[in-house]
């Protein structure tokens, strides 16, 4: 047929111009376009001269057809490349930001209201914050922040000086961020400290060989970030002259950007000498420069001649008898800085690595609490980690302590702060801050006041007599709350040199390090592993084995990772990692409900423990736990059957019931109480790694705590004694189902307290 016939010369004259060189095709197709006639410019006009070239060798041979088409296509393929040109040129137009006066000026009305925070170049050329105070017109009245009336300006909406809030607290972010500098030990693991090795798989420390070998050859990587005496040599290697000793830069375009990484004022000099002439001015912290002329001296260091003509600087000096990098090299691209970062990111070994990216790790590389936990390496046991934290501790006699408590469960915390001061006792140079962490745990109508107050009267309890109300730090590393007041201890006055973050096993040391530092944790579904640039974080207690250091540049200090100190009768140390990921609280507000208990009645916490209400009139348990943890009330005769047919499946945890075996015998705890009133709870009984039980009533009563033996179950005064009362939750009478406003669910958020209900 027709159609097929023009097909088939169409695949042809393809054929021809595929086999065609393509600098002839393509200078073919931009000559045809302009001998055609201006109306045969447009597809409609190609496409009526391609059909009628067919017609006119319809009857011709196929080939001789096909010939005769080509210039009709390539004049066709010239059109379309020209439209498609402009095109590309008309979207590259939209893309580029043009200034327009108008809209930025609109968008100046938009942001200078009245009682508005925007930034304003002050007279000496640095930006501020300011409020605009009065606006009249296209004139504001703008108060700088933090002066005098005397200092306000008038100024134009218009004015170049004004611009949008926000710009300063972003810059103030980036240049805090850069000033904390890893300080890890070299051939040491980056997560836990230890140092890499690749012969044992089944010891602390295993990376595999050719990751090992990889990080050895780092040196030669060109990917990697370069410190200036490196790309020094670098460049002076690519010019090929290994004793060459300066290097110009004759272009804008082939300079080097640098930035001051230290805390200094580097002096600029006249003449490439350390001892040379200085010309009155001076670079400072995150000031970047392009460097003109690198010379090589003979004392080693580096000296830049700056482009803008001013002087001379050099790579490193003494500070403080501490020989330091001043400058370092800047990157331009946001994706060459990235790839450049996981080219450079430090290999972690093979069980850090598991936690990160799996919170797993085998049982022989988990530390033992002692009394009863699984066997582990004589590097894991808790007298090993009070050891190091003693042979760390002792010989230090001025510096600060940061003693993160998790407030949660402050059970392994009281022995923590009872360790401190034992150790600290005679050292008037040591001080002491409590940083409470978790609070995002508790329920919103908390008071943090009362808390920061049981927590001051637990730690003088401890022994640390001279620890106030003030002293204290609530805190939530997860979600941010309260770490910035902690940060502000580093802007005072006579900062210490070192601040020692101590804690429990899995208090959230490292959490808290991370939020200090502006950086994102290693931890399971948290960022790229590009990104990633802060401690590993997870639910095993002692993550972190060995000291590691962060330097704080813009306060010339240290903080100092320290490994959680393990506490012996934690019921984490009797559970697996599936188990620990069920009983850690996660979620902000965790579990709290209320049970009205009649003597007699007994109250399962899983399968894992349990409490005993034996004789009295009738109280509440409040349980406070993992919302995840399900809870039975049921009969003291029935209890034990109950816990271990329903082990595994209706009472979690343990997730396997094969566990509940291994967790027998259980040990009983028997307590003798008084209640003291229906608005106050009267004590809490405290079971270490899973939560605790506070007991509210009227009279005398006696009630026993059950749990695995080894595990420490203990009271204490009651941690929330107001908030511990009837949620306005019904329990249902089967593990995990609850009638809440009315209706039946087995949701998580059971345990927060209703509006209105107090």
């Amino acid at each position: 047929s027709r159609s097929q016939r023009f097909y088939k010369v169409l695949n042809m004259a393809a054929a021809f111009v595929n086999d065609m060189p393509l600098a002839a095709g393509l200078q073919a197709a931009a000559r045809l376009p302009r001998h055609l006639p201006p109306n045969r410019q447009d597809s409609s006009s190609s496409s009526r001269l391609c059909s009628s070239a067919f017609l006119r060798q319809a009857n011709a041979e196929d080939n001789e057809a096909a010939r005769a088409v080509l210039p009709v296509l390539l004049a066709l393929a010239a059109g379309r490349a020209r439209r498609s040109a402009v095109g590309r040129t008309r979207r590259r137009a939209m893309d580029v930001p043009i200034t327009d006066a108008t809209k930025k000026e609109k968008q100046a009305r938009q942001y200078c209201k009245k009682n508005a925070k925007i930034e304003v170049m002050a007279p000496s050329k640095q930006w501020r914050e300011a409020k605009v105070v009065k606006r009249s017109g296209d004139a504001v009245t703008v108060h700088y922040v933090g002066y005098d009336a005397q200092f306000d300006e008038d100024l134009s909406v218009d004015d170049p000086r004004i611009r949008p809030f926000g710009t300063l607290n972003s810059e103030k972010v980036a240049n805090l961020k850069e000033s904390f500098i890893f300080q890890g030990a070299a051939g040491c693991c980056p997560g836990c400290g230890v140092k890499l090795q690749c012969s044992d798989k089944m010891a602390l420390g295993y990376i595999p060989p050719e990751k090992l070998l990889k990080e050895d050859d780092s040196a030669n990587d060109a990917s990697k970030p370069l410190k200036a005496e490196d790309e020094v040599a670098l460049l002076l290697k690519e010019e090929g002259a290994e004793e060459q000793n300066n290097m110009v830069f004759a272009t804008r375009a082939c300079q080097v950007t640098y930035k001051v990484i230290a805390n200094v004022f580097l002096d600029i000099r006249k003449e490439p000498d350390i001892n040379a002439e200085r010309v009155g001015e001076s670079l400072v912290y995150g000031d970047t420069f392009q460097a003109a002329e690198i010379y090589r001296s003979a004392d080693t260091r580096s000296y830049f001649r700056l482009a803008d003509g001013r002087g001379w600087v050099f790579d490193w000096g003494v500070v403080k008898g501490a020989t330091t990098q001043l400058i370092a090299p800047v990157e331009d691209g946001l994706a060459k800085i990235k790839k450049m970062k996981k080219a450079a990111r430090q290999d972690v070994c093979q069980r850090c690595w598991g936690l990160w990216h799996y919170n797993d790790c085998d049982d022989i590389l988990r530390p033992s609490f002692g009394g009863g936990g699984q066997p582990c390496l004589s590097e894991l046991t808790s007298e090993a980690f009070e050891d190091l934290l003693t042979k760390a501790l002792e010989p230090v006699h001025d510096a600060a302590i940061f003693a993160v408590v998790d407030v949660f469960d402050f059970g392994p915390s009281t022995t923590l702060l009872e360790f401190l001061a034992k150790l600290l006792k005679g050292k008037p140079g040591m001080r002491v801050y409590i940083i409470a962490n978790k609070i995002d745990l508790f329920p919103s109508e908390t008071s943090i006041p009362r808390i920061r107050g049981w927590v001051a009267q637990e730690a003088q309890r401890a022994g640390l007599q001279r620890m106030r109300i003030t002293d204290v730090f609530p805190v939530s590393c997860h979600t941010g709350v309260g770490v910035k007041a902690v940060s502000k201890l580093f802007e005072t006055q006579n900062v210490r040199s070192e601040h020692y973050v101590v804690g429990a096993a899995n208090a959230g040391k490292s959490s808290l390090l991370n939020r200090l530092t502006l950086r994102k944790r290693k931890a399971v579904g948290q960022t790229a592993d590009e990104d990633a640039s802060g401690f590993v974080v997870s639910v095993l207690p002692g993550t972190t084995l060995k000291p590691l250091v962060m330097k704080y540049q813009a306060a010339n200090t240290k903080l100092i990772d320290m490994p959680g100190l393990l506490v012996p009768g934690s019921l984490a140390e009797r559970l697996t990692l599936e188990d620990l990921k069920a009983i850690t609280p996660q979620k902000k507000g965790a579990l709290r409900l209320t049970f009205h208990m009649d003597e007699g009645r007994s109250l399962l916490l899983g399968a894992v423990a349990r409490v005993d209400f034996v004789s009295g009139r009738p109280f509440q348990f409040t349980v406070f736990g993992s919302e995840k943890l399900k809870i039975h009330r049921t009969r003291i005769d029935k209890a034990e059957e109950i816990a271990r047919e329903w082990a595994g499946t209706q009472l979690t945890p343990p997730m396997d019931a094969r566990r509940y075996d291994q967790l027998l015998p259980w040990e009983t705890h028997r307590f003798q109480l008084t209640g003291t009133g229906w608005d106050e709870a009267c004590i809490d009984v405290v079971f270490p790694g899973l939560g605790w039980v506070s007991i509210t009533g009227c009279g005398d009563c006696v009630v026993e705590a059950h749990a695995p033996e080894g595990v420490n179950v203990t009271t204490r005064e009651p941690l929330m004694p107001f908030e511990a009362k009837w949620t306005g939750v019904k329990y249902r009478g089967y593990p995990g189902w609850y009638r809440v406003n009315g209706r039946s669910t087995r949701g998580y958020e059971v345990g927060k307290v209703r509006k209105g209900v107090k």
